[in-house]
């Protein structure tokens, strides 16, 4: 029976570092992973992967991406963060522009479908907003967007970035993207795949277990905002608390054809802390990937 596989990339800001270094060591193991691979979707800094991709980009070349000088360049200079965003979000434009060429339009990744989420704050002339799905699959309405501002948008976290066209980061409800990656697939006006012939690899940016300490009960828009650990409490429910959700949604309609990979992190890391790069890389080369490679095995090709 053919199969659509599909890979999909949460956001996670500096901790797309270990994605992308996971990625490097499931393709050596399986040279021909990425070729073989239908549909890429990514959130967020998951976007930066997906498109890189679908364009043609290997793991290594990823890999460099994430490097600890390019992501302090992106984060960097930091500003009061209470009014106005804590970056501006020129220096990550003149990173990703490194990558893609300026002009480039989704439709122009013939390779492979891509799938970039992000969330409208202001609809189409002035209507309520809205989750956007940009994609690349045939008589897609977004196909004329370019590469560049579809990663802007999917990457404008709030608070930390400036919204990018009206639109900011689709973690705020699709930190993970492998749901929207399973319904586009089997959408008749996309994908048109059978649902029994679709199978997914979700790979997570790490997952650390957070808890709010303190009593919740009397908090107001001030606390939920600034309250200091976790670092910014209400985002990061919506980053890293939504991402569970979707894999567990995955998991029950894929059923064996899903697998998630998401390595336990030992210590928290935000979206900016780039000093933290070094121990994200050790922790993706010290991933025991024997799960992930028998399910490769007996699944994917």
């Amino acid at each position: 029976m053919p199969k659509f596989k599909i890979i999909t990339f949460d956001g996670g800001g500096v901790r797309g570092a270990l994605t992308a270094v996971l990625l490097k060591r499931l393709q050596h193991v399986f040279p021909q992973l990425l070729k073989t691979t239908d549909f890429f979707a990514g959130t967020s800094t998951g976007s930066f992967i997906a498109l890189g991709l679908a364009y043609g980009l290997s793991p290594e070349q990823l890999v460099k991406l994430y490097s600890k000088e390019n992501c302090k360049f992106i984060f960097t200079p930091p500003h009061l963060e209470v009014f106005r965003p804590k970056y501006d979000n020129t220096h990550l434009k003149e990173t990703l522009l490194q990558v893609f060429p300026e002009n480039m339009r989704l439709k122009e990744l013939i390779g492979h479908r891509v799938l970039v989420p992000s969330f409208a704050v202001t609809g189409t002339i002035g209507g309520p907003w809205r989750p956007v799905f940009y994609n690349n699959f045939p008589n897609s309405p977004t196909q004329n967007e370019t590469v560049i501002d579809v990663a802007l948008s999917s990457s404008a976290a709030p608070v930390y970035f400036p919204s990018h066209n009206k639109h900011i980061d689709g973690g705020v409800f699709a930190n993970n993207p492998s749901t929207a990656a399973i319904a586009l697939s089997v959408d008749k006006e996309a994908g048109n795949q059978k649902l029994d012939e679709v199978v997914l690899l979700s790979l997570g940016t790490g997952y650390c277990p957070l808890a709010i300490k303190a009593d919740t009960t009397h908090w107001g828009a001030f606390e939920w905002a600034l309250y200091p650990t976790p670092p910014l409490p209400i985002l990061s429910v919506l980053f890293d608390g939504v991402v569970e959700a979707d894999s567990y949604f995955s998991s029950r309609i894929l059923g064996d054809h899903y697998f998630r990979l998401n390595p336990l992190l030992l210590t928290s890391v935000g979206l900016d802390e780039y000093e933290k790069i070094s121990q994200l890389i050790e922790l993706a080369e010290e991933v025991d990937l024997k799960p992930v490679i028998h399910w490769i095995k007996n699944n994917w090709f």
